[in-house]
């Protein structure tokens, strides 16, 4: 399977003029942890959820407090992006690898064309037959049981 065949071709994108509260109501709204930022129809960069949540901060009240930038201020220049036909192993590799939760699908002109994240890839498990469905081990240990790096 490649990208194009799981990516989420219904991404919503922002400019990156957009304000950062304006951005936060939107993937509040829709329930988004990932906004790419477009100009035009060319990816610019990617706004996580914990790149706003550092940006922003919290009244007493527990109400967001917004700084007075833009998205394109904060997002993430230059994202790890990945071609329509890219292998959708190769995608979870350099999703681990990259620590990151989503990787934008973009031509080779750099237009967006899909957005993969790790809840497609965890859907795509959920469509293998169970017999095939990977097992995992775990193994529980106390903080006080590793060694602790100086």
């Amino acid at each position: 399977m490649q990208a194009d065949e799981l990516a989420s071709l219904e991404v919503v994108t922002v400019p990156p003029e957009l304000s950062l509260e304006a951005a936060h109501r939107i993937m509040l709204d829709r329930a988004l942890r990932h906004l790419p930022v477009v100009s035009g129809q060319k990816l610019s960069g990617i706004l996580s959820e914990r790149e706003l949540l550092l940006a922003i901060g919290r009244a007493k009240d527990g109400h967001f407090v917004y700084p007075k930038v833009t998205v394109g201020e904060v997002m993430s220049l230059a994202p790890v992006s990945a071609s329509p036909n890219v292998a959708v192993a190769e995608l979870a590799r350099t999703m681990v690898d990259a620590k990151i939760d989503a990787i934008p699908v973009v031509t080779a002109q750099n237009v967006l064309v899909g957005l993969v994240t790790s809840s497609d890839l965890l859907r795509l498990l959920t469509w293998l037959p169970m017999e095939q469905q990977p097992t995992l081990q775990f193994e529980l240990r106390r903080a006080a049981e590793l060694q602790v790096r100086a």
